[in-house]
């Protein structure tokens, strides 16, 4: 009797201690601020390196079809993160290399282009930012990582994209985060996983979006949820470039002074 009691009396703690986890849940995410939402959805994707290799398609307004390979290193995330980027193939863009190296707040990050052609990297200017990268429809403030600490950021509700309910967060740019060419983000940020589906980018002084980068194929791989699929579309120009993950890998370790300018214009160079 005595020792069902003690059953009877563990599982009743049990069950007490899943309520009080699922209550702080709710209470957590039900009232939060869109910052603490942000900061959970790094502590749970954060990884210590990621390495990518896939494809990447651009589609211009016209139809036209561009291919171009291509191979991704990176280490650290979101603040401090540190990426390289190395184009594999046409030939006419194998070769092609792309750093980009974050800064501390107030300072947009590093981020230098190596052309073969040139035999050298040109580092991009702060007036570069808007300007395509490579091609597509990225330009180069797109291929930083987004920190949320270089925003002011507002939970404006929620609505449901493709049957997953998200958190709908305004971020707009901070004096002190550095130089951006928008005016504002919207995130859509999935509510089971926290992950990111939408982000609708406006310029200064538009009401409208003028792109938009959707996520998709999102997929858990090593225990990291990942999108296997992204497309930035350039809503004013009608045309989209789609990125496409083949070759996935977490937390492996990253060579010795890969992240560097001598890697970077080393040919042949990862």
């Amino acid at each position: 009797m005595h020792e069902n009691r003690s059953v009877r009396k563990i599982l009743l703690l049990l069950a007490l201690a899943a309520l009080l986890t699922a209550m702080s849940a709710c209470l957590a995410w039900g009232g939060a601020d869109a910052r603490a939402l942000l900061k959970e959805s790094e502590n749970r994707h954060r990884t210590r390196t990621q390495q990518y290799a896939g494809d990447l398609t651009v589609v211009n307004k016209d139809g036209k079809v561009r291919k171009k390979g291509w191979k991704s290193f990176r280490e650290g995330y979101a603040g401090d993160a540190r990426n390289l980027i190395r184009f594999t193939d046409p030939p006419e863009v194998k070769g092609v290399g792309f750093l980009s190296l974050s800064r501390s707040a107030g300072q947009n990050p590093d981020q230098w282009l190596y052309l073969p052609s040139m035999k050298r990297e040109r580092r991009i200017a702060a007036q570069d930012r808007d300007a395509s990268f490579v091609g597509t429809d990225f330009n180069y403030e797109d291929m930083e990582e987004f920190d949320h600490e270089k925003y002011k950021v507002a939970l404006q509700g929620e609505e449901t994209l493709n049957g997953y309910p998200c958190y709908v967060i305004a971020a707009t740019p901070l004096e002190k985060g550095g130089k951006s060419v928008y005016e504002k983000k919207i995130l859509y940020l999935r509510k089971d996983i926290l992950y990111l589906l939408r982000e609708d980018l406006y310029r200064k002084g538009e009401k409208e979006p003028t792109k938009r980068l959707i996520l998709s194929d999102i997929q858990k791989i090593d225990g990291h949820w990942v999108a296997r699929k992204m497309e930035m579309s350039d809503l004013r120009k009608g045309s989209r470039t789609t990125v496409l993950l083949k070759e996935i890998a977490f937390d492996r370790p990253q060579a010795v002074g890969r992240f560097t300018l001598r890697n970077l214009n080393r040919e042949g160079g990862d």
